[in-house]
């Protein structure tokens, strides 16, 4: 072989080994790739052995770490992690990792403090919640409050967030921060959120600012649309010894939701707000034009319930003043003397027609009875139809009955009934009774023979 020829032999094998020398992985990649392949233990040993060579080397130290971690050596692991971040302290995956290692070894102090590290390098809404939320769990409240007051201004924290720095701060009587973040989650709550809103109540009114609490209840108010809700801001604004604005809101609640009058104002006198619920009452019944049967009985019922005679009263004469039917004005006048009793309508009885009272036979005759006119009595049970009657109202038909005609009397308009197929079956023995007392047996063992077909 020639000169040349074995020049360039050689050359090409330096370049083999060069290419070989090149390819082979270096410690460090090494490591990682038996990482990679799960082998911990392996770069357990490989990396302590490079390590005892290159100290402090963070690519060795992340990936011992891991080792250490997945194979369970949990303080090896640690410690390791703690060497790894005192090199790269902006690695955030490390950081995370280790604050897991303390929180699976029960850590708790250490797992906090790592939390924290990693949520001031990186804050986050979700990082920061977490946060807040385990120092609350903890009992660790001064850092809690810290840790919002500290991400509150930086758009990191949500309406719960915002409410409870607000609650952490009313309770150290801070009003006026309170009422700042407490204002700002109100601004960014779901519309129909109230817990957060009636703790900003508390604190505006406990810092000195009820036009601003007042504004802020009728908004909620007309956004909730809640007869509950309505009722507790109303009794909050009362309790607070803000009259006028409570005053307000109770007639704003009228206005809103019309068809819950009465539930309010019932829940308003039983906390011992009757003026109130009095003033809801008043006003349904100067907003409501053409009330139904229904909402006349609960009205009625309501006034009674707060001693008010002079509502319903005052409607009455009103609905009669703007011609309403004789129907409607009957059941009134029935509902008022089954509420407050025959006197109540001593004012308004010369401004009750008799059409009105033809709609209610059994409540005029009552009436009649009442005024002491025996015959107008009579008139009006004349045109009653017992089989038309509940069974309460048969009972008192029949004692007034007693009460109009003689003893011969009740049993001729008992008898006729009954011949003619008329006399609800429950009343026959009270007509065998009266047979008995007419001397009429024969008819009264008939009436018993009927009943046993």
């Amino acid at each position: 072989m020639s000169g040349a020829a074995l020049r360039f032999v050689l050359l090409v094998l330096a370049l083999l080994v060069l290419a070989a020398v090149s390819l082979w992985p270096r410690p460090a990649e090494r490591v990682a790739m038996l990482a990679d392949e799960g082998r911990h233990t392996e770069v357990i040993a490989l990396a302590e052995q490079q390590l005892a060579e290159r100290p402090g080397d963070p690519d060795l130290l992340a990936a011992l770490g891991r080792s250490y971690a997945a194979l369970g050596e949990h303080q090896r692991a640690m410690d390791t992690f703690d060497a790894y971040l005192a090199a790269r302290p902006d690695d955030l995956a490390a950081r995370e990792r280790e604050a897991v290692l303390f929180l699976q070894n029960g850590l708790v102090d250490r797992y906090l403090d790592a939390l924290t590290r990693l949520v001031a390098a990186h804050p986050t809404p979700g990082r920061v919640t977490q946060l807040v939320e385990l120092y609350r769990l903890h009992g660790r409240l001064d850092d809690e409050l810290a840790t919002l007051r500290a991400y509150a201004g930086r758009a990191m924290l949500e309406p719960p967030q915002l409410e409870r720095l607000g609650t952490l701060l009313a309770e150290r009587g801070n009003w006026a921060e309170a009422r700042r973040w407490l204002e700002a989650a109100d601004q960014v709550a779901p519309p129909a959120d109230s817990a957060g809103r009636f703790l900003l109540l508390e604190v505006l009114i406990q810092d000195n600012a009820p036009d601003e609490a007042y504004r802020r209840a009728r908004t909620w108010m007309t956004t909730w649309h809640s007869s509950y809700l309505s009722t507790k801001l109303i009794i909050a604004i009362a309790q607070s010894g803000l009259v006028i604005p409570a005053s307000k809101l109770a007639l704003k609640c009228v206005d809103l939701i019309p068809d819950e009058t009465f539930e309010v104002a019932g829940a308003l006198f039983h906390k011992g707000r009757r003026e109130l619920a009095q003033q809801m009452i008043v006003r349904w019944a100067d907003r409501t034009t053409n009330p139904s049967d229904e909402q006349l009985r609960a009205f009625v019922y309501a006034s009674a319930q707060i001693g008010d005679v002079r509502a319903p009263i005052a409607k009455f004469e009103q609905l009669i003043s703007d011609g309403a039917d004789p129907a409607t004005q009957g059941m009134l006048a029935e509902e008022l003397v089954k509420a407050f009793g025959t006197p109540a309508l001593t004012s308004v009885w010369p401004l009750l027609s008799n059409e009105a009272l033809l709609t209610r036979p059994l409540f005029a005759a009552e009436l009649s009875m009442f005024e002491g006119n025996r015959e107008m009595a009579r008139r009006y049970l004349n045109r009653i139809e017992p089989m038309r009657l509940s069974p309460a109202q048969r009972v008192t038909w029949l004692a007034l009955l007693r009460r109009i005609e003689t003893q011969a009397g009740v049993y001729d308009r008992l008898a006729a009934l009954w011949q003619g197929g008329r006399l609800p079956v429950e009343m026959a023995p009270l007509f065998a009774d009266e047979a008995l007392k007419a001397n009429k047996a024969r008819v009264h063992d008939l009436v018993w023979n009927s009943m046993r077909r």
